[in-house]
């Protein structure tokens, strides 16, 4: 979310020259309402917002109508999502002029009629009440120090059981995680991220086959560094970046492997994240210098799922179908370590699954076999 320490400062944090490479720039940004009210403006562009380093000018928001006004020209609605009320300002459009209706075309179609409907369906959503849904596509402003929304398109929302409001709610958190929370970077050329992309796969791939033959248990990233066979890898992907010039001072020299060290760490911290997300080791508790367990030897893990399966595929509420993913995953962080990510927890129901311990039913639900 936005913190207040975001509003303070003079300048952007990104140029405004490198603005349209961030995807975020000029698209409807789905927001929590209390963010859009905290954004940060920039000093240099009016229109403007930044959340962290993403500027922003356009919004979608999704909620409830708790406010209603008209005026002469337009109407103002308060829009509350659950984290805040943010007003929206849509202006009355023009009635469509009178005009006779022309003969139908050969195939029954009629521009002018489509027209019609299609101000009228315009007309029938405009007519808002206190309590309805609505989808709101617009524009971030701000006028005399208050922050609104100028709306482009206003929808009310037939939601009898929440349908929409909960599909918005478990969006918007992988949104912000995965995209709205992570630094705005400077795109490389293509060459460089596929040359890049190609040694970091290299290294994954290596790494991953040295703990298959040697049966590694569990490590910690800077034991990986010391293996000859991975640093070459790692050393092969980072040359150029801090070359060595044969007529450099010790000084120098020594710069030079400190840069190159630094860049062969961050290759093996790529690469080990990588194998995080595929679910090929794990931590127990999150953190850079923390041991990683690899996912297949941790037989305790396997242990422990398996447990969970038998004891809760017998229960009532699971007894058909079996035990869901995410329950299963609920307990093994409950019960064995709260890091567990789902592309483990796959991985380690594949394999029981593979050597016939448990049977997968429909919806991703699990029972002992």
């Amino acid at each position: 979310m936005a913190q207040e320490g975001c509003r303070r400062g003079t300048e952007d944090p990104v140029p405004s020259m490198l603005w349209g490479l961030d995807p975020l720039h000029g698209v409807f940004v789905k927001l929590y309402v209390r963010d859009i009210l905290e954004l940060k403006k920039s000093q240099q562009v009016p229109g403007i917002f930044f959340y962290k380093t993403h500027p922003i000018s356009k919004v979608d928001i999704l909620g409830t109508v708790v406010q209603k006004q008209e005026k002469e020209r337009f109407y103002t609605i308060g829009v509350d999502d659950g984290t805040g009320v943010v007003r929206c300002i849509f202006w009355k459009k023009q009635q469509l002029m009178e005009v006779p209706k022309p003969a139908s075309s050969p195939r029954g179609f009629n521009l002018l009629d489509l027209l019609s409907r299609i101000t009228r369906l315009e007309q029938e959503n405009s007519r808002l009440e206190l309590g309805d849904v609505v989808q709101v596509h617009g524009q971030i402003r701000e006028y005399r120090e208050q922050r609104d929304i100028r709306s482009f398109s206003i929808v009310k929302v037939a939601d009898p059981i929440f349908t929409a409001q909960i599909s918005r709610m478990l969006a918007l958190p992988h949104l912000y995680q995965n995209f709205y929370d992570k630094t705005f970077q400077i795109p490389k050329t293509s060459v460089e991220s596929n040359e890049d992309q190609s040694h970091i796969l290299s290294l994954q791939s290596k790494i991953k086959q040295f703990l298959a033959q040697n049966q590694v248990k569990n490590f910690y990233q800077r034991e990986l560094e010391t293996i000859d066979m991975l640093s070459c890898v790692a050393q092969h992907g980072q040359q150029g970046v801090c070359g060595q010039d044969l007529g450099q001072s010790p000084a120098q020299e020594l710069s030079s492997l400190q840069c190159a060290s630094r860049q062969i760490h961050a290759a093996f911290q790529e690469a080990i994240s990588a194998l995080k997300m595929e679910g090929v080791i794990f931590q127990k508790v999150a953190g850079p210098n923390e041991l990683y367990l690899v996912t297949d030897e941790e037989k305790q893990l396997h242990d422990v799922i398996l447990s969970i399966i038998r004891d809760d595929s017998s229960r009532p509420k699971y007894v058909d179908k079996g035990c869901p993913f995410l329950h299963i995953l609920s307990c093994v962080r409950h019960n064995y370590g709260a890091e567990i990510t789902e592309a483990t927890l796959q991985r380690v129901l594949d394999r029981l699954e593979c050597s016939s311990d448990i049977i997968s039913t429909m919806d991703r639900c699990y029972t002992a076999s």
